[in-house]
C-alpha cells in the first residue's frame, strides 16, 4: 500500500532547518519502473534506504514531508519509487552535510546492495543514494547521531 497518510508514532516534530535524512522505505512486491533519465528499473520487494540533503526552504520538514505525501509530480528520482512504496522510517541529521558518507556507510552494512546505479546520485561521486535490504537493519545500528522516527500508514 503507498498511498494512505504517514505519521510519526511520535510526536516529534519534523525540523525546518536544513540538513541530511534518510527515508526507509518497504516496496510489498518487484516493480518495474521509470526513473526517469536511469530509464526503466526493475526493483525487488523488500526495504529501501534512501538518503538526500534539504538545503532549500522549508529545510528537512518541506522536503521529507514532500516524501511522505507522495504523488506530488516527479522531480527526483525518488518521486517514481515513493509513488509505489511505503515510508516506514526516518533518520534526520539537521545542520548536517553527510549525505554522501551517510550513503557511502549505509553501502558497506551486510546485505546492502545497488538495486539502481546512481540512484539519487546525479550531483556527486557516490555510487548511488538507495541502498536495497532485504529487511532494513536495526535502527540502533543505523546512522548514529541521527534522529529516529518510527512512521505508521494511517
Amino acid at each position: 500500500m503507498a498511498g494512505g497518510t504517514v505519521v510519526a508514532a511520535t510526536d516529534a516534530p519534523l525540523n525546518a532547518r536544513p540538513g541530511v535524512y534518510a527515508l526507509g522505505l518497504h516496496l510489498d512486491r518487484s516493480r518495474q519502473l521509470d526513473v526517469g533519465a536511469l530509464g526503466e528499473i526493475t526493483f525487488p520487494a523488500g526495504d529501501y534506504l534512501y538518503v538526500g540533503s534539504a538545503w532549500g526552504p522549508g529545510g528537512l520538514a518541506a522536503r521529507v514531508q514532500r516524501h511522505l505525501r507522495g504523488g506530488t509530480g516527479r522531480h527526483w528520482h525518488i518521486d517514481a519509487l515513493r509513488a509505489v512504496a511505503t515510508p516506514v522510517a526516518l533518520w534526520l541529521a539537521p545542520e548536517s552535510r553527510a549525505e554522501c558518507a551517510w550513503a557511502q556507510q549505509l553501502l558497506a552494512l551486510p546485505g546492502a546492495r545497488i538495486p539502481a546505479p546512481r540512484f539519487g546520485a546525479s550531483d556527486c561521486r557516490c555510487p548511488t543514494h538507495l541502498i536495497f535490504f532485504e529487511t532494513i537493519p536495526p535502527a540502533a545500528t543505523l546512522l548514529a547521531g541521527a534522529q529516529f522516527v518510527q512512521l505508521k500508514m494511517l
